[in-house]
């Protein structure tokens, strides 16, 4: 009998429904009081509930994905390949999505105390690059990237499917679709002045798919 030479790959070892649930709820609860003691420290309030959630849609999903993954076989040729693929899509993520450009004046590193899953942001800029850590978006970014390993690792064509993540930094792009907004209809035009929330709108609607795909492709070739 031929015996199999691919070896279990136990970074994917998927983790039960109940514990995925235990955890993603403990988060829950840990984001909720985060904002609880933000907004008291602060003394800010809430004028767009929506954009004080989207991050712990962003958290929370891409969690929960993490942790539902499937179980993968593979040859420790196929880990390392799916690996520096996974690496460099997160790399293509970060630059498309702003969190690494390039630098312009120097400036000391700093943090930027913004509503939990905002921040805390981490900023740091000189000649050469400008980094901004914005938390939701790495984790969400380092989400996709471990689901794109995954299905990678399973040999799926449709791994393909991961540059629609290339859409999430919508959000981070919205600069461009103002001005070009204001060009068309005035600065002071209600197209222009929308941009801003239907990017972020859209940049979670399609992480949101995004993970979904990624993530039943996961499933249904594993």
């Amino acid at each position: 009998m031929a015996t199999s030479t691919r070896r279990l790959d136990r970074s994917t070892l998927p983790v039960g429904r109940s514990t995925a649930v235990r955890a993603v709820g403990t988060l829950l609860a840990l984001e909720l009081l985060a904002v609880f003691v933000y907004l008291r420290v602060t003394g800010t309030s809430i004028l767009a509930p929506r954009y004080t959630l989207y991050p712990f849609v962003w958290i929370n999903v891409g969690a929960w994905v993490v942790l539902r993954r499937p179980t993968v076989a593979a040859s420790q040729r196929r880990r390392v390949a799916a690996g520096a693929v996974a690496v460099g899509y997160f790399a293509v993520l970060a630059v498309a999505g702003g969190l690494v450009g390039l630098g312009g004046m120097d400036m000391p590193a700093r943090i930027a105390w913004l509503s939990p899953g905002w921040g805390p942001a981490v900023m740091y800029t000189n000649t050469v690059v400008d980094i901004s850590i914005i938390p939701f978006e790495v984790i969400g970014y380092a989400a996709l990237a471990v689901l794109v390993y995954t299905v990678v690792l399973a040999g799926a064509r449709s791994a393909l499917a991961g540059v629609l993540g290339v859409a999430t930094c919508v959000g981070c792009l919205w600069p461009f679709g103002a001005a070009l907004a204001a060009a068309l209809g005035g600065i002071g035009s209600p197209l222009a002045s929308t941009v801003p929330s239907i990017a972020y709108d859209l940049s979670t609607v399609v992480f949101l798919a995004t993970a979904g795909v990624l993530y039943w492709s996961a499933r249904r070739t594993a």
